[in-house]
């Protein structure tokens, strides 16, 4: 059984997965991966692909398994001097290296991996260093000898004009010091994996001790006595690990069995207080006074986004979100609604002024602009005032005037159990307006628009699937402006 770099880093994040994955891979089947999941291989596979325009002269090694090794061998005994997917194996350890290059200043190999990320990584599961060091370590017992190790990323600068310029893209940092520092460390690590990985299955796993979004994916079959909403769904309990390592250690999982709520935050409290009394727990005068600040008419407003590692449209840069929608519900003081939306199906030379055009036609500089998690449309907003600064002003007064109505859950004036700690929309619409629901949609979360947006604006794509993805996305981004309509209705009615 081979220990490949991402075996490594899944074993880094919770041996027992790892462990699970090679022998029970039918714990595995039929879960397939999100949108977001999705988009992030494919944003690697990008940035991997662009960043070897960098090294025109080097020679992709395109065999797999024991062929690889082969192929590695012979290219380099042809003289090869920049290799990708170099690939070695040592024992059970098997890496392909993104670069591996022939430093004539150095007389010696440099090792490149290349990370679709803006910056290097230092933390679990995203460990650049000891990623590196692993990829050091296996290469430097086959007989080859590392002499500086880098990592290659994107640059948050870099903003594309015209043709995307690799050179000012991608940024390389030197990480030798810091790979030699670990490589102790990383050494113990490879042992204790190949050693775990022959035992029989161990119970539970290590991942009791984190908050449910570090979970891995085989956390409730490792755990079963674990409820399914337990302590480890408080509100920010990632930052609160001491309560929660003491609560595990104890045996107390659920909300009932912990001995101290008294410990508990304000927001936690609240929470628990929710859960336990199986109850919703208000403010009324709390959302009185916030809803009172608005001023009509209420204009309820939503983007959406599309972001991608290689940026694609001038002006923006790797990873930087792209505002191609729109949706406005507009409620004015007489219970009267109208809707208007903007959708961009063919991307133009300027790619949003369209938009901004379309929305100083649609919004009223008099009104309150209602969002969900404002921070978002705010940013938006700032951008596309960077790229058209004659529209700046415009913009900047739609962020003065935004109202964030997210804030009544988050702020904790309106807490029901069923929402389990989160002010999603997608947690609070359907326990407060369940009439509503977007399972009837063909699109259902943000990462689902971008990637048909993507579609949308690909010459690959037929013209009768356009026009059903532009109907969709704009069912997408209607529901979510008509959603706030109605959860400011019901909270107006308390």
């Amino acid at each position: 059984m081979l220990i490949t770099k991402t075996d490594y880093l899944q074993y880094t994040f919770c041996k027992k997965n790892l462990w699970l994955r090679k022998y029970k891979p039918e714990l595995f089947k039929g879960v397939e991966m999100t949108e977001f999941e999705k988009k992030l291989v494919d944003d690697g596979n990008l940035a991997e692909a662009a960043c070897r325009k960098l090294f025109p002269e080097g020679r992709l090694i395109e065999s797999s398994g024991e062929w690889a090794l082969t192929e590695t061998k012979e290219a380099m005994d042809g003289g090869a001097e920049t290799l990708f997917q170099a690939t070695f194996q040592d024992d059970v350890f098997y890496i392909r290296a993104d670069i591996l290059r022939y430093s004539p200043e150095l007389k010696g190999w440099e090792l490149f991996e290349i990370k679709a990320t803006n910056e290097v990584k230092r933390r679990v599961p995203h460990h650049h260093v000891n990623d590196l060091a692993f990829q050091k370590i296996v290469i430097e017992r086959c007989g080859l000898k590392i002499l500086r190790v880098s990592v290659i990323h994107l640059n948050r600068e870099y903003k594309k004009h015209e043709a995307v310029n690799y050179h000012e893209l991608f940024i390389t940092e030197d990480l030798t010091e810091e790979v030699i520092a670990a490589e102790e460390g990383v050494r113990e690590e490879m042992v204790d994996a190949k050693t775990y990985l022959s035992l029989p299955e161990q119970p539970g796993c290590l991942c009791i001790y984190e908050g449910r979004s570090n979970h891995c994916p085989t956390f409730a079959y490792s755990n079963p006595g674990v409820p399914e909403y337990s302590v480890h769904d408080f509100n920010r309990i990632g930052m609160s690990k001491k309560k929660l390592i003491e609560w595990v250690d104890k045996g107390e999982l659920s909300f009932a069995d912990i001995h101290n709520p008294e410990d508990l935050n304000d927001t936690q409290r609240l929470q628990y207080d929710a859960h336990t009394l199986s109850r919703v727990i208000l403010d009324r005068e709390a959302i009185k006074e916030k809803l009172s600040t608005l001023v009509f008419p209420l204009q309820f407003f939503d983007y959406e986004g599309y972001s991608s590692a290689i940026p694609l449209f001038d002006g923006f840069g790797a990873y930087e979100q792209v505002p191609f929608q729109y949706s406005l519900h507009i409620l004015h003081a007489d219970g009267t609604v109208e809707h208007k939306e903007f959708l961009i199906t063919e991307p133009g030379t300027d790619l949003t002024l369209p938009l901004i055009e379309r929305m100083k036609m649609d919004i009223d500089p008099e009104g309150t602009i209602v969002s969900w998690y404002k921070s978002y449309e705010s940013q938006r907003n700032d951008k596309l005032g960077e790229l058209h600064p004659e529209h700046a002003a415009f913009l900047e007064d739609l962020n003065e005037k935004m109202f964030d109505l997210m804030t009544i859950f988050s702020d904790g004036h309106y807490v029901d159990p069923a929402f389990r700690g989160s002010a999603s929309i997608k947690k609070v619409l359907p326990a407060i307006v369940p009439e509503l629901s977007y399972a009837t949609l063909n699109i259902h979360k943000g990462d689902q628009a971008s990637e048909c947006w993507e579609r949308l604006i690909s010459v690959k794509t037929s013209q009768s699937e356009k026009e059903q993805i532009a109907k969709d996305l704009l069912e997408y981004c209607k529901l979510d402006t008509w959603a706030m309509v109605e959860i400011y209705r019901f909270l107006k009615a308390l």
